[in-house]
C-alpha cells in the first residue's frame, strides 16, 4: 500500500506566534480585549452572513467587524508564522500542495499548485487554514482555475480536511 503523503507524520513546519497586526480592526480573541456587552446579536449575524455568503472561512472582508471571533487573515509576504527567509506564502504554499497532493491522489488528476491568493486562519487547539489558491490543469490545457483548501496545524501534525474547487 502506498502511504498518503497528507496523512504522513513527519516534522511539519512550525508556525510562529501570530505578531499582533495593529491594523487589524478586529480584536484578536483574548478575553481581556473584548466585553461581551460590546458584540451584539447583529454583529455576530453579520458575521455568520459573512461565512454562509463565502462558503465557509475563505475570503472574509474583516473589515466589516470590529471582532472576528478567532478568525484572522494572513499576510502572505509577511513571516510572522515562520522563520526568515521564509514568508507565510511558502508555508501556506506547503499546505496548499499537500491538499492539493491529496486531491489528485483521490480524484486522479495531476493538478499542479499555481499562484496562492489568499489565506484566513482560525486558531483553536491548532490552526485552521482556509486558503484560495489557483491551480493549472495540464489535462485540460494547462487552464488556470481556483480551488480552496481546509488545512489544520496542529502541534506535529497536519491533517486535510478538504481540496475542492471554488464554488462546491
Amino acid at each position: 500500500m502506498v502511504p498518503d503523503p497528507a496523512m504522513e507524520r513527519s516534522d511539519p513546519p512550525s508556525p510562529k506566534r501570530q505578531k499582533t497586526d495593529e491594523e487589524t480592526t478586529c480584536y484578536d480573541g483574548r478575553p481581556e480585549d473584548f466585553d461581551s456587552d460590546e458584540c451584539t446579536d447583529e454583529e455576530m449575524q453579520l458575521f455568520d452572513q459573512e461565512l454562509d455568503k463565502i462558503g465557509g472561512g475563505y475570503e472574509i472582508d474583516f473589515k466589516k467587524f470590529r471582532y472576528c471571533f478567532g478568525w484572522k487573515s494572513l499576510d502572505l509576504d509577511d513571516s510572522t508564522m515562520v522563520d526568515e527567509p521564509e514568508t507565510n506564502r511558502d508555508f501556506i504554499a506547503t499546505l496548499a500542495n499537500l491538499a492539493l497532493t491529496k486531491y489528485n491522489a483521490d480524484k486522479g488528476t495531476s493538478l499542479e499548485l499555481g499562484k496562492i491568493l489568499i489565506a484566513n486562519f482560525h486558531l483553536s487547539c491548532g490552526f485552521s487554514f482556509y486558503i484560495s489558491f489557483q491551480v493549472n490543469d495540464t489535462s485540460d490545457g494547462n487552464q488556470t482555475k481556483p480551488y480552496r483548501a481546509v488545512v489544520r496545524y496542529f502541534p506535529g501534525d497536519i491533517e486535510v480536511v478538504s481540496c475542492n474547487p471554488k464554488g462546491t
